[in-house]
């Protein structure tokens, strides 16, 4: 499928890494979608017991390791040694070592935040990180940190107003891609906000928000994003 050749190439961000082949949200996921020549990768934060951060998009370990307990009631220690086909949930730490490329932290509660943010800066990985989630915890960072990077998830058909975008000054825009319109491109474009737009699946869908002019886009298929994106690199997918 064609796609303009004019407008820069948005980024490939591999949402929970690669969850078609592998366990969504580890290391080996995420190693996967590094080779399949994502430009980002995409990945969730919950706090344990003993408030270590680790990579899981659930509260509970139920949906994707047949565990019904909250990671919250859980040690570090404890979530590690669930183990199943090889993988286990990895510390936000492992994940930050394993991972060379930029990664997009989502944090969906104001509790995580401090911690997450910590184990990036104790990691010196702040300059590849880019933030994105609640809204709480993302007000929090801002007032934490003048140039922590920040990409405001939104849900609402009506933009963000000037004022919370004054107050959290994003790098990046992130609203389900289905919000995503030339006219909201624009806004942002003209305040000099770039846009990235979760989840997308499907490839016409894919060439549509690059015909929009799209900086980043967030998928569950990233080597469908990175062939389709090849001819506008000027070369092929890996």
């Amino acid at each position: 499928m064609s796609v303009p050749s004019s407008r820069a190439v948005p980024l490939a961000v591999a949402h929970r890494g690669d969850p078609v082949s592998y366990r969504e949200n580890t290391v080996p996921a995420f190693v996967a979608a590094v080779g399949q020549g994502a430009d980002m990768v995409e990945l969730d934060c919950q706090l344990t017991s003993d408030d270590r951060v680790v990579v899981l998009h659930d509260r509970t370990l139920a949906r994707l390791w047949r565990l019904d307990r909250a990671v919250r009631t859980m040690s570090a220690a404890d979530v590690a040694a669930v183990e199943q086909d090889g993988c286990r949930v990895p510390l936000l730490a492992e994940v930050l070592r394993a991972v060379p490329v930029q990664v997009m932290v989502d944090v969906s509660g104001l509790e995580i935040m401090p911690r997450a943010y910590a184990e990036v800066c104790q990691a010196g990985a702040g300059q590849r990180c880019v933030f994105v989630g609640s809204l709480q915890a993302l007000r929090w960072l801002r007032a934490a940190d003048a140039a922590a990077r920040i990409g405001l998830t939104w849900g609402e058909a009506q933009l963000p107003g000037d004022a919370l975008l004054d107050e959290l000054r994003p790098e990046l825009y992130n609203p389900r891609f289905d919000l995503i319109d030339s006219a909201a491109v624009a806004v942002m474009h003209g305040r000099g906000i770039g846009v990235s737009t979760w989840t997308v699946d499907d490839e016409q869908a894919m060439a549509g928000l690059v015909a929009l002019g799209v900086d980043a886009i967030v998928t569950n298929r990233v080597a469908q994003l990175v062939a389709l994106l090849a001819p506008l690199r000027g070369g092929h997918a890996e």
